[in-house]
């Protein structure tokens, strides 16, 4: 089992360089196909602007330099790729909105490559593409701290098991990188007595052994808008440099409102996170 194809956005801002960077290093490390996305959105005229004329022109010369980086941050994008010794690479450059075109392209991809969201780029309500991407794509999204990943990724993995469909999806997914780690902990914490057969870590952990995998189970006592921070300070605990765990196993709108471990995750955590829903 293997990513046979990564997609990673292309994009200026310096907060992506670490998932640039990361989506090539897990490409040669795999000898997977890599696939980097530099998106344009349309040029729209507000109609305000529309009558106009030096206005509309100004916003299409700015388009038209947007297309112009684009198209050049791709060949400086293949040029890194194969300079890593990435066999398999394809820059592409599409006019599209972004959350669309991203969903699209991720269908046949195996994982998608995004950046960890900043403290302040959540949105409050849950409108960050980061967050949508990871509800939307349909595959498992790897977030990446600005700073990329640590030398030798991933050597110690923290799995978040809740027994849920999302955690279980992400489980399956992180089954390449936990086959690479040097050390697997699957981690349950919940409410006193909440250890059933299916919440239990020791069944992922049977689970991963059927797949050559050895990891080891742990459960905590926490509450249950607690859990986010009790699996970030495991983590920590644990010296872990990934995290892998299920988003949103309840509905979005009731995490915004009430709290919980996905939002609580992206908030604070300073590791490379697999998310899956």
């Amino acid at each position: 089992m293997t990513y046979g194809s990564i997609l990673v956005p292309i994009d200026e801002h310096p907060a992506a360089a670490g998932s640039i960077e990361a989506a090539i290093r897990l490409a040669g490390a795999l000898g997977a196909h890599l696939e980097g996305l530099a998106i344009v959105p349309p040029l729209a005229v507000p109609l305000r602007l529309r009558p106009r004329q030096s206005a509309a022109a100004i916003m299409k010369k700015e388009w038209e330099r947007d297309r112009q980086e684009a198209r050049a941050g791709i060949k400086r994008f293949e040029a890194q790729a194969r300079k890593a010794g990435v066999a398999s690479v394809e820059g592409l450059c599409v006019e599209a909105e972004a959350q669309a075109i991203l969903s699209l392209r991720a269908r046949t991809a195996d994982l998608v490559v995004l950046p960890l969201p900043g403290a302040d780029d959540t949105g409050v309500l849950g409108g960050h593409s980061v967050e949508a991407a990871v509800l939307s794509v349909g595959r498992p999204v790897l977030l990446v701290p600005e700073k990329g990943l640590p030398a030798g990724f991933p050597r110690k993995v923290l799995v978040a098991w809740n027994g849920s469909r999302e955690s279980a999806r992400a489980l399956s997914d992180a089954v390449p990188l936990l086959a690479r780690a040097k050390s697997v902990l699957v981690f349950s914490a919940g409410p006193a007595g909440d250890e059933g057969p299916l919440h239990g870590a020791k069944s992922a952990v049977r689970y991963l052994a059927r797949h050559g995998i050895a990891a080891e189970p742990l459960h905590a006592t926490a509450a249950d808008e607690r859990v986010g921070d009790t699996i970030l300070a495991r983590a920590k605990k644990a010296g872990a440099d990934l995290l892998v765990m299920g988003a949103y196993g309840r509905p979005r709108f009731a995490e915004l409102v009430l709290g919980g471990a996905t939002r609580a995750v992206l908030r604070g955590a300073g590791l490379a996170v697999l998310m899956s829903h």
